[in-house]
């Protein structure tokens, strides 16, 4: 029997055994695979608490979750250990402050009081800052871009076994479809950003900061592939299918919702009521406090 292109693992469709490829090249073969934490049922529960949230999402959507609808898959990811060295500029500030004195009015009369005012003195500064990144994920799916496979993370790699079929038996297992090239690119601009981040919050002195500029080379020691757990669930949309995605170790669900356009203008009818509500009392009020000036008025010229 042949697996279907792009899998490594999956079950007969005709008596459900389990079936692993064993014909990979060793440069195929994953390194480590992270086990399946959250069960079906965790799952399904994760997934309707996701949408119980989403409360303009259409109603059809909301009620289809089943967990017997949910699908295991291992998904291809690429594990890169790097040293990552950085230059960069940027203005530093200090605070100091200053009592200044002003004049207001209490109770109709001028007074004069003092207050505390922060200044920030600017100063330039240039410096490096070098780290040793460890286990930064990159997906290697072309099936589960790398701002979804951002928003599934962490993965406690702690827990990753080594590669064995008995591991993805039974289960979908992708192979990578993105190249180590295109992957290694994502890799490096990711942790530049991170190595940004951190010379902003940690490595900067001074009170505050502005005009932070820094360029990073990023040398890569290890690259491993390893494949992580994720529950996915495929829901027929008003525009399409809507597959949302479940960390298989974590419960966390991300995807996109789309929008019930009935609820949408339920909502907006119901803000222009409220709104149209509120003037038609505040003219009303107004054209009452008239009325009663107006009797006021004629009682005391009579």
């Amino acid at each position: 029997m042949e697996l279907p292109d792009g899998l490594l693992s999956t079950a007969c469709a005709f008596c459900d055994s389990p079936l692993v490829d064993h014909r990979l090249e060793e440069t195929e073969r994953p390194d480590r695979v992270v086990p399946f934490r959250v069960p079906r049922a965790r799952a399904g529960r994760a997934l309707a608490q996701f949408l119980a949230g989403e409360w303009l999402a259409p109603e059809a959507l909301r009620r289809a979750i089943r967990p017997s609808e949910l699908s295991q898959v291992f998904v291809p990811f690429y594990c890169y250990d790097a040293l990552v060295r950085s230059e960069f500029t940027a203005s530093v500030g200090l605070y100091w402050y200053r009592t200044e004195t002003y004049t207001t009015t209490v109770n109709g009369k001028r007074v004069t009081r003092t207050r505390r005012v922060r200044e920030t003195e600017w100063s330039p500064l240039s410096g490096s800052h070098a780290r040793r990144w460890f286990d930064h994920l990159v997906s290697a799916s072309t099936g589960v871009p790398e701002e979804e496979a951002n928003q599934l993370e962490p993965f406690d790699l702690g827990l990753a076994l080594p590669y064995g079929p008995a591991l993805v038996a039974g289960v979908p297992a992708e192979l990578p479809t993105v190249t180590h090239e295109q992957a290694l690119k994502v890799a490096g601009e990711e942790l530049a950003a991170l190595e940004r981040k951190t010379i902003a919050q940690s490595h900067l002195p001074g009170d505050t900061h502005r005009r932070l500029q820094s360029s990073s080379r990023v040398d890569v020691d290890v690259v491993r592939l390893v494949l992580l757990p994720i529950w996915t669930a495929v829901y027929p949309g008003p525009s399409g299918p809507v597959r949302l995605l479940v960390n298989g170790q974590t419960g966390e669900v991300v995807g996109a919702v789309p929008r019930s356009t009935w609820k949408i203008g339920c909502l907006i009818a119901t803000v222009l009521g409220l709104i149209g509500g509120f003037v038609a009392i505040l003219f009303a009020g107004t054209a009452l406090s008239t009325l009663m000036v107006g009797l006021a008025e004629l009682l005391g010229a009579r």
